[in-house]
């Protein structure tokens, strides 16, 4: 509409413009613009950091000057006392701290309501542990050697298949990482992400950027029946056959159970190499297992250092000091406060690639407290963008709120803010203290953390030092020791979902899957039942 109103007219000043500016490109004179050029930046450091990685360079980080460089720090002042009438007080934690140090207790025992088919499922508690090094360095050769070969890497999951892998590949690289050259990208092919959703169109959207490209598939599901991915890999290994026939073996990945299920059977016969869900870890829990690390090594993230923050934590993790214990803290706070009220947890973050990281623990949380109407509800946000929406709400709102800050202190790039003559914006004070982005983006997170504290919402902030594979590896443990520890204080098991079955078998039935039929039955008497109220605009 825009386009026709500017230059659409055919009589008057703007229809002479449109002539003579067709002309000019007709005849093709005119006036290229000059291409913007980046001084004054200097070179993109995640940029700079990717490369290194393809280079095999590593971070130091068995080293004790880099553990102790990169400590998290979670900070709870802003958690007691604020001005409301569910304010949570120090004495509250208190009365829970010694339920909570049984739990952990119980939980290092491998104690309590923790099975899943008379399987324990903690097998995720002392995986940092029991990670071979052999294996780590089996799974970077093969990621090493077959990204040599291909052009892009495509990743077909769901649930915990899936947001552990992209939440730590978002952090750990550059915003448009399939945008850079290959060098740019340390070496490492394009990564792609399906089976996650039933949208056609970003289905059909993405196969566009993998057209004409040279491709391989990781398949990630235990079972290999679950709905999204499942149909996502028919698609792909279809495609893949009908380009390379048997060659495509080669070029198909499968992460499913160590010896049953229809995954399992169909690499057994196709020959697929294979990489395993361990039965006793859980999806949500499952990143520092091959399910997240065959992408992350293809990605040349590095995995050693990634399971390095994992085993640091696990220590810190396992100290018996209530107030030592960051996880156990973390437990603690988010019980005391879901026991006075507060019912939605906003999880925000000043680092746009640590938003993903946020969206994981949108389900690592919900998906286990979520049991006899209990638990938090998480709702990621990235601040400043999110307080422009629902900040208000955040403020002044029902006071059933609280908030954990992902603060990332140390960003990988600094941008300066530049004099401006005019001033018009009022900024220039900025730029004559010599401050930057980086300092205004700390105060995303530090301003709201105390406006929020005084209009009644509690919060902690967990301070990250910087964006590497340690630290990422280090917050996933702390999360995943929580949530747990979160189960025990409910009373519940934290490591299954069977009200997951609910929405699938229903969704089973709409869609006529054999052996459904009566579950369809049921429905269809039910729903023909119900007043149907449609309003049409």
């Amino acid at each position: 509409m825009l386009f026709s109103v500017l230059f659409g007219c055919s009589s008057g000043n703007n229809g002479k413009m449109f002539q003579k500016i067709s002309g000019i490109w007709e005849k093709g004179q005119g006036v290229e613009m000059e291409r913007i050029k980046l001084t004054g930046f200097g070179e993109n450091q995640t940029t700079r950091q990717q490369a290194a990685r393809g280079r095999g360079e590593k971070a130091p980080f068995g080293s004790p000057s880099f553990k102790e460089a990169n400590t998290l720090t979670l900070d709870v002042t802003f958690m007691f006392d604020s001005p409301e009438g569910t304010s949570i007080h120090r004495k509250d934690v208190e009365e829970i701290r010694p339920r909570a140090l049984e739990a952990n207790r119980m939980l290092e025992e491998g104690k309590g309501d923790i099975c899943d088919g008379g399987i324990p499922m903690t097998g995720w508690k002392d995986l940092p542990e029991k990670l071979d090094k052999k294996h780590l360095e089996e799974i970077i050769a093969a990621a090493r050697t077959l990204g040599s070969e291909i052009d892009a890497f495509v990743s077909l999951g769901i649930g915990g298949s899936y947001l552990g892998l992209e939440a730590t590949f978002r952090a750990l690289t550059h915003t448009y990482f399939n945008q850079l050259s290959r060098e740019e990208r340390g070496g490492a092919p394009e990564m792609y992400f399906l089976g996650q959703n039933m949208d056609p169109d970003y289905f059909r959207d993405t196969l566009d950027m993998l057209k004409g490209k040279r491709i391989a598939i990781n398949v990630i599901s235990k079972s290999g029946t679950t709905t999204e991915t499942a149909i996502a890999f028919r698609i792909m290994q279809q495609l893949l056959e009908e380009h390379l026939g048997k060659e495509a073996d080669r070029f198909i990945l499968v992460t499913t159970d160590r010896q049953k299920g229809v995954l399992r059977k169909l690499a057994e016969k196709k020959g697929y190499r294979t990489f395993v869900v361990p039965d006793d870890i859980g999806g949500r829990f499952s990143v520092l297992s091959d399910v997240g690390l065959v992408g992350l090594a293809m990605a040349n993230i590095d995995i050693g250092e990634f399971a390095e923050g994992f085993r640091n934590m696990r220590l810190a993790a396992m100290r018996k000091e209530f107030w030592e214990n960051p996880a156990l803290v973390h437990a603690g706070l988010r019980y005391t406060a879901w026991a006075k009220g507060k019912k939605i947890e906003v999880v925000a973050t000043n680092a746009f690639p640590l938003y993903p990281v946020a969206r994981w623990m949108e389900q690592l949380f919900p998906e286990s407290e979520g049991h006899r109407g209990q638990g938090l509800w998480v709702s990621p946000s990235l601040y400043s963008e999110k307080l422009h929406a629902n900040g208000q709400m955040v403020q002044q709102g029902e006071r059933n709120i609280i908030e954990t800050l992902l603060f990332l202190k140390e960003h990988d790039n600094r941008v300066r803010i530049p004099q401006d003559r005019e001033d018009s914006d009022g900024l220039n004070f900025l730029a004559d203290r010599g401050l930057d982005m980086n300092y205004v983006n700390a105060k995303v997170v530090e301003g709201p953390a105390y406006a929020h504290y005084l209009g009644g919402v509690p919060n902690m902030t967990l301070e990250i030092p910087r964006r590497n594979a340690y630290n990422i590896g280090q917050l996933y443990y702390m999360m995943e020791r929580s949530v747990a520890i979160s189960g025990y204080l409910l009373g519940h098991n934290p490591f299954i979902q069977p009200g997951v079955e609910s929405y699938k078998t229903a969704i089973f039935a709409l869609i006529g899957k054999p052996g459904y039929e009566d579950k369809a039955k049921k429905m269809e008497e039910s729903t023909v039942k119900l007043e149907r109220i449609r309003i049409r605009a």
